[in-house]
């Protein structure tokens, strides 16, 4: 998805229109006769290690840590507040009778302590004038030294500016190659990204004596050059999106200006649906559940801190196809970073049994998809509880049944899910009892699937698109004779061998190979006991206790979700109904939701962290774009 040219930096000096000489790190062609390319690089993929485990990576928007606050221009020209406008102006566009300026404001308070290992601002350039296409003219984008508001800065009263980068760049419409892409976003050939790491490492030192008063924007204020004719001149979207009526690329909330930061490296985030949605300043979303994305850098913090990130498949990300039946989102029963395969880079797949939408979402853009489809149809009981995605951009789905419906695995094409034109209808479906969760394997090409009370597992053939040949595993039953029930399914990264299996009784490992005994613990009250562990075939080399911190991982019961985090070995669970976390409804019976994440590890024990008591959690999973 990201392409980079060779270039050569090169420090100048420049002087600014306020007479403030800058500092400013440009970018320079190699040769007149080589020129930066103007199709610029997609959201930058947040830094994965060698496990796969990626860094917390937001973006400004609603409900996010960073919030855009202000952004408008200014013209020589005119007193006029345009802080509402659905443009910014920058450059001249008549050899400097008229010149434009514009800025930016976004707060990055609760950043503030963080390590900021980089930091891009997002622009959308919709415009440039004919004379400007393919010469890719410079601006400049200028630390604000001194305060203003959006409403009544204006030329005469406009504050200083500090250091600042240099950036070419220049593509617009609709005399230029800009091209909005409806389905993706962030692939739109506007898109531009100005590196200002070192401001928001200012802004965000603790006891700072550099200000967060915003960014300013400027390019050529003089005469065209005199070789090339290109003005400068330059219009991005705002942060005020239109209506395609108005404006065919300042549309889309992507395209308004975003502050995106990459922080607290090698703190893998973690992604928990919430069916509690809490209202938002300014009205936008109204109270609507999501996906949150949390720092797990330090979880005693949330309540502060609250989540990065948050994702739902509404008009704001660019899903916009209402026969997918987003607006009936209630955040999400299954959740999984996966390297993209076919669709490249990483993506998030996600499934969510209210509505029945499924998608395959890039990542970190979060703004579009490359796959969805809808599964729910009218009668059905909402039973989607699992969701993964192949390496050929095909879909697997785990569906409970209920109210009459028979839980199974469903397999969908890459095609069934292609924008514009998708087919819930399934190439393929295998009953399996009380189906909860499916989970790829890339030694073998094999998908597991977790069952009430069975583990499956299938080939896939990647030429029929089809599983076969499944292979069954009987889960140990509960002391009391009852089965396991199954709930959750996910890798234990770093060791090939070994599946997470959260279930009603508690938590196992799984060694896919049964090599060699790992049931070395037994506590009769626990699951999986020695006595039921010998019921099922190998048993005793299958389901495993041999884990690190088995005793504080396996404490509770009703496990929905189970894994452990490749970085620091953690261990992350939620749990329901009768395992002591769980939130009550109005007859204060308990629930399948939590506001709890519990956490474990062999220097803090056991915890539990959580952001809002009123939060309703079904699952919680690391942020590792691996299989395995």
């Amino acid at each position: 998805m990201s392409r980079h040219l060779a270039r050569i930096f090169r420090r100048k000096i420049f002087v600014a229109s306020g007479g403030l000489a800058l500092a400013v790190s440009l970018l320079t062609p190699a040769s007149s006769a080589q020129r930066p390319e103007q199709a610029q690089p997609a959201a930058q993929p947040v830094a994965a290690t060698a496990t796969g485990a990626v860094s917390p990576f937001a973006q400004s928007g609603p409900r996010n840590m960073i919030k855009r606050l202000q952004d408008t221009y200014i013209s020589n020209t005119d007193t006029v507040d345009h802080s509402q406008e659905r443009l910014l102006h920058i450059g001249t566009p008549n050899g400097g009778t008229t010149k434009y300026r514009s800025f930016l404001k976004f707060d990055v308070s609760r950043l503030t302590g963080a390590n900021i290992k980089r930091a891009s601002l997002r622009m959308y350039n919709s415009f440039v004038a004919v004379q400007d296409c393919n010469q890719n003219p410079w601006f400049g984008v200028y630390r604000v030294a001194e305060a203003w508001d959006q409403q009544t800065i204006t030329w005469a009263n406009q504050p200083t500016v500090g250091e600042g980068v240099g950036k070419w760049f220049g593509v617009g419409h609709p005399t230029c190659e800009d091209q909005p892409n409806k389905y993706l976003p962030d692939e739109s050939s506007g898109i531009l990204r100005i590196d200002i790491t070192d401001m928001v490492t200012a802004w965000t030192r603790p006891g700072t004596t550099t200000p967060n008063h915003g960014i300013r924007l400027s390019s050529n204020e003089g005469a065209p050059h005199p070789t090339t004719g290109a003005t400068g001149y330059k219009d991005f979207c705002s942060m005020n999106p239109t209506t395609p009526d108005k404006d065919r690329a300042c549309t889309k909330a992507y395209f308004a200006p975003t502050l995106e930061v990459e922080f607290n490296e090698g703190s893998t985030p973690l992604i928990a649906g919430n069916e509690y949605g809490p209202p938002y300043a300014g009205g936008y979303p109204v109270a609507t559940e999501a996906l949150e994305f949390l720092d797990s850098n330090k979880p005693s913090v949330w309540e502060a801190s609250k989540p990065y990130q948050r994702w739902l498949p509404d008009a704001y990300h660019a899903v916009e196809d209402t026969s997918l039946n987003g607006a009936a989102w209630k955040g999400g029963t299954s959740h999984k970073l996966r390297p993209g395969g076919v669709y490249g880079d990483q993506v998030l797949v996600t499934g969510d049994g209210a509505s029945g939408f499924i998608g395959v979402i890039p990542y970190p853009a979060l703004s579009g998809y490359h796959w969805a489809i809808n599964v729910k149809s009218a009668g059905e009981p909402g039973d989607l509880h699992g969701v993964e995605v192949l390496p050929d951009g095909g879909v697997v789905a785990a569906f409970a049944g209920g109210n009459g419906f028979p839980g199974k695995i469903e397999l969908y094409t890459r095609t069934q899910g292609t924008p514009g034109n998708w087919s819930g209808t399934p190439k393929q479906t295998i009953p399996l009892n009380s189906a909860h969760e499916v989970v790829y394997d890339p030694n073998g090409g094999y998908v597991w699937a977790l069952g009430g009370l069975e583990l499956v597992r299938f080939t896939y053939d990647t030429g029929t698109k089809q599983l076969t040949d499944p292979k069954r595993f009987a889960l140990p039953k509960q002391s009391g004779g009852g089965g396991a029930w199954g709930h959750d399914l996910t890798p234990v990264y770093g060791n090939p061998d070994r599946l997470w299996v959260g279930a009603n009784g508690g938590v196992a490992q799984f060694s896919k190979s049964g090599a060699a005994q790992c049931h070395t613990k037994n506590d009769p009250a626990k699951w999986p006991a020695t006595a039921q562990v010998a019921e099922v075939e190998n048993g005793a080399n299958h389901w495993c206790t041999d884990y690190a911190n088995e005793p504080l991982v396996n404490t509770r019961i009703m496990l929905n979700s189970v894994g452990s985090d490749p970085v620091t070995g953690r261990v992350a669970t939620t749990c329901a109904k009768e395992c002591g976390l769980a939130n009550l409804d109005a007859d204060g019976k308990p629930t399948y939701t939590t506001s709890w994440i519990e956490t474990i590890d062999s220097v803090n024990g056991l915890k539990q962290y959580r952001w809002s008591e009123h939060s309703k959690h079904y699952k919680a999973t690391w942020a590792v774009a691996s299989y395995k």
